[in-house]
């Protein structure tokens, strides 16, 4: 109990803390998570479209900037340095479906070869 709860406790109010919200667990076939993030990513005003929306924006800032705001500078290079690593992120977990995908197909192809 911290002090703002016997605080609170001490004028009849109590807090709640609520629940954690469910995962939705779709399991951890990294071919079909790929191919939901893929198709989020790519979806008109996806994710691909935010990231550039962000990315402009943060542009945009920097025009408006006047000469000596070097921390305000810095701060809209960190924060699209960040928009791209977030980015860069999401198209390794679409990669990722993809190489397993192909590599699902290969071993299926293999197994079909008849041997002599």
């Amino acid at each position: 109990m911290t002090w703002l709860d016997r605080l609170a406790a001490h004028f009849g109010y109590t807090r709640t803390i609520p629940a954690p919200l469910p995962r939705i667990n779709n399991g951890t076939d990294a071919v079909a998570r790929g191919q939901r993030w893929q198709a989020f990513y790519e979806e008109e005003d996806g994710l691909r479209d935010m990231f550039a929306s962000l990315r402009h924006d943060y542009f945009a800032k920097v025009g408006q900037l006047h000469p000596g705001e070097t921390q305000k500078l810095l701060a809209l290079g960190m924060a699209d340095k960040i928009a791209v690593e977030i980015e860069r992120k999401v198209q390794s977990v679409i990669e990722t479906g993809k190489i397993r995908a192909n590599d699902r197909e290969h071993t299926a192809r293999i197994a079909g070869i008849s041997r002599p």
